[in-house]
């Protein structure tokens, strides 16, 4: 792959346009479920190469999506600059964009909540003009059934199998009833009408700490309350991701302070909003974890991670489920 991507570089002339100079290094950077990336380097000037597998969003142009959003997206500050979109899938059978390489340090829960705050606040804050309509995927008057088609999806090929536990079945099916059976909620969010661009896929390595932060992986952004990515931010599926932890109740108000003075937002609307949420935002992280846990069972996956499957496995034992399918992320 390293050698295709540096014959790919030259035979599109990418090098010059890149404003790189020879030699050039390209190096495998990380994967997620549904990406590549590597990093291409003359030493001084660096990119992120990043190869498209999957939409998340079942899009027909994924990798076309990411980069019209990070386009958009450039004048918040907080997010990568990206220069190169090729969707045409000629020279590799995956669509591809080349971005900004951000130096710096994945999110520490323990030190970073006020920067995550603020990078939040100011991509919150950004109106939603005539472009960004034309742009985003829109979840607004259904946020709350959006979620619960979701976890029907998500949880179909789930209740089916045979390797999922029985007993992290039936949790999941009868956390799904309960959620379908509250989707009136989601006239809270229509009577509030405070729509922003939200990530909605907000875990500690999708931050880039340095000299400042910034929000990295767009892969799945959508027109919705800013709810969306601060209960996945705070949520324990999220803080455990990667960095094995759950934030106590002080941090997490410490956070919500942050991000309110940033924001002028309405406290106690936005506390209602968590409260309305999570149980959907809970359940969609759960159901995606059995999901790929099936997958990775049955060897269905085009990319794989272990650290992953450790963790999903963890997330469909018994008790855990029970937790989080409970939990208030402001209590």
């Amino acid at each position: 792959m390293l050698a295709k991507i540096r014959a790919y570089l030259k035979e599109k002339q990418l090098i010059e346009r890149l404003y790189l100079k020879e030699p050039i290094t390209v190096e495998f950077l990380a994967q997620g479920e549904y990406n590549q990336n590597f990093l291409i380097s003359d030493g001084e000037v660096s990119y992120v190469f990043r190869l498209n597998y999957g939409s998340q969003l079942h899009l027909a142009n994924q990798i076309s999506y990411e980069y019209h959003a990070l386009k958009w997206l450039e004048r918040t500050g907080r997010t990568p600059r990206v220069y190169y979109l090729d969707d045409h899938r000629d020279f590799f059978s995956q669509g591809l964009l080349i971005m900004e390489f951000l130096p710096g340090q994945p999110l520490n829960y323990r030190k970073d909540l006020s920067e995550a705050a603020r990078i939040f606040g100011q991509i919150h804050q950004q109106p939603i003009d005539e472009r960004a309509a034309r742009i985003f995927v829109k979840e607004k008057e259904t946020i709350l059934s959006d979620r619960v088609t979701e976890c029907q999806q998500l949880l179909e090929p789930v209740l089916k199998s045979d390797v999922v536990p029985l007993q992290a079945k039936k949790q999941l099916a009868a956390a799904l009833v309960w959620c379908q059976n509250n989707t009136a909620q989601q006239q809270f969010f229509i009577d509030l009408d405070q729509w922003s661009i939200t990530n909605t896929e907000v875990n500690s390595h999708n931050f880039i700490i340095g000299e400042k932060g910034f929000l990295i992986d767009w892969e799945k952004p959508v027109i919705s309350h800013p709810v969306q990515d601060l209960s996945q931010f705070l949520a324990s599926t999220t803080t455990l991701w990667r960095s094995n932890l759950i934030l106590d109740q002080s941090e997490k108000r410490d956070f919500l302070t942050r991000y309110i003075a940033e924001t002028q937002f309405e406290r106690q609307s936005m506390e209602e909003a968590l409260k309305i949420y999570h149980p959907f935002l809970m359940l969609r992280a759960l159901a995606w974890s059995a999901m790929a846990y099936d997958s990775y069972q049955k060897e269905t996956k085009k990319l794989t991670n272990q650290e992953i499957f450790k963790k999903v496995t963890a997330y469909l034992e018994e008790d855990f489920l029970r937790q989080a399918l409970k939990e208030q992320v402001i209590e």
